[in-house]
């Protein structure tokens, strides 16, 4: 039988091991608990806008070692598209890549770049998508807690119809899908008749009749099986199309410098994937409306510069109206304008 003083001695030298091993061994800490970025996009899985997310995805993540993680959600799959701002304010949702214009009733700033005629082509609005993000950067700070990480300039705003279109008269009668205010505006100074409808359901407006045709950026058309319920393609570039990228800003502030590099680093290089792919696109487009016997209507210099001229007045007062905003943009766009101008597209696509 033990006694009570060696039972002591034995749980005193218990102790004092336990507290050695503490001291020269301590338990290895556990792991920092991966933070998910929750990316939401409106394109549908497969499509190319949410192809390069995920690929942002892949490269972020991988090089982040398990501190953040980045998860794409395509189409409406986690909320509906008029709430992606809203969510990334309160946190909601982490991330967005979305059109700012659509936004537009919140601050009128978002859709500036979206006039109709600001642009003269791609490669202009290209040309001034680094130079307006952090312009958009501050708007989205001070307005919406969210951070501005890139901003991809998606080629020009045709003409999809069911009907032709190849001058001003023929503007008159039409029924046309906008999908943003400065399109109804542009539909509405042509002498069309705009009808507001979210790009999602472009599809069943025209299957249906409610629309003859709408003003929308041509790959996106083709992407969503606009040509199954069209005729006709009108090309006059009537306004350059926006994507950005926005990340919440109380997210943003926590993240560590490097990550923040990363993240920075890594968007930058989707939204250069996505405008090298739209300038492929741009002969591909075209092709494609030739291969499914669409009647293709390229629109002269000296057509398109009455079309252009009917929204100057707009043009001014968007522009005048935003203060000092307004004038960095406009002279952003004067430059890139200069350096690229407007151009006829050939049938051939060249």
């Amino acid at each position: 039988m033990i006694s009570k003083n060696l039972l002591s001695r034995f749980l005193l030298f218990i102790f004092m091991m336990i507290l050695i091993d503490s001291a020269f061994f301590p338990a290895p800490a556990k792991a920092g608990k991966t933070k998910v970025i929750r990316l939401v996009v409106p394109a549908a899985a497969g499509d190319p806008l949410t192809v390069k997310d995920e690929e942002l995805a892949k490269r972020f993540n991988a090089r982040v070692n398990g501190q953040y993680k980045i998860q794409v959600f395509p189409g409406e799959s986690l909320a509906r598209i008029p709430e992606f701002f809203d969510a990334v304010r309160v946190g909601a949702i982490e991330m967005a890549d979305v059109a700012w214009g659509i936004y537009a009733g919140a601050d009128p700033r978002l859709s500036l770049i979206e006039t109709p005629f600001l642009f003269n082509n791609i490669e202009a609005g290209t040309a001034a998508a680094k130079r307006l993000l952090p312009l958009h950067d501050k708007i989205l700070q001070e307005r919406f807690n969210a951070k501005a990480l890139g901003l991809i300039h998606f080629s020009g705003i045709e003409l999809i119809t069911r009907k032709p279109v190849t001058n001003l008269k023929e503007w008159k009668g039409m029924m046309v899908g906008a999908i943003s205010p400065a399109m109804a505006r542009m539909i509405q100074d042509l002498g069309g008749s705009p009808v507001t409808v979210m790009w999602t359901d472009l599809y069943t407006s025209l299957q249906k009749g409610v629309i003859d045709g709408t003003a929308n950026g041509t790959h996106g058309s083709i992407e969503n099986g606009l040509l199954d319920v069209t005729s006709d393609i009108t090309y006059f570039f009537g306004a350059a199309a926006w994507n950005g990228y926005t990340i919440n800003l109380d997210l943003w502030k926590g993240m560590p410098p490097d990550v923040q590099q990363i993240l920075i680093e890594e968007s930058g290089m989707a939204c250069e994937w996505m405008e090298q792919k739209l300038v492929e696109y741009e002969k591909e487009d075209l092709e494609a409306f030739i291969k499914a016997k669409k009647r293709v209507h390229i629109i002269s210099e000296e057509e398109r510069e009455l079309w252009r001229k009917r929204l100057l007045p707009y043009q001014k007062q968007q522009i005048e109206s935003m203060g000092e905003f307004g004038q960095k943009v406009k002279e952003i766009a004067d430059d890139v304008n200069s350096k690229y101008p407007y151009r006829t597209k050939t049938l051939s696509g060249e």
